[in-house]
């Protein structure tokens, strides 16, 4: 549902003191590819919640009906508008209520990667 977690937490990561320090050692291919691992390993534990907010949030702004719709058609809905009309309020309740999902995985990922490779 919600696949942008992972890019999302690359993105977080590599803004990081902590990631510069491990792109210091391992190179920025290397620092990337070792996060994104540690990335991809924790994601079954936060995609969940992720995707539990992210139902929420469109849940405040579509019908059961529409949801429906959207699930079923894709792009092809013909609710599409309302979805970029309403990007701008799903995107700023999924940022009040995943912040701290975004962060625990971005910190738990980049402990992982400093532990792995003895940093």
């Amino acid at each position: 549902m919600g696949s942008n977690l992972r890019a999302l937490a690359l993105l977080a990561a590599q803004r990081t003191v902590t990631y510069a320090m491990i792109a210091s050692k391992l190179g920025s291919s290397g620092a990337s590819s070792a996060i994104t691992e540690q990335i991809n390993a924790l994601l079954p534990q936060y995609q969940p919640d992720w995707d539990e907010n992210l139902a929420q949030a469109y849940g405040k702004s579509f019908s059961a009906k529409e949801l429906s719709s959207l699930a079923a058609e894709g792009r092809a809905s013909k609710y599409m508008g309302k979805v970029k009309a309403q990007q701008s309020a799903i995107g700023g309740e999924m940022q009040a209520n995943s912040k701290p999902i975004l962060i625990a995985l971005v910190t738990e990922a980049l402990k992982a990667t400093l532990a792995k490779h003895a940093l």
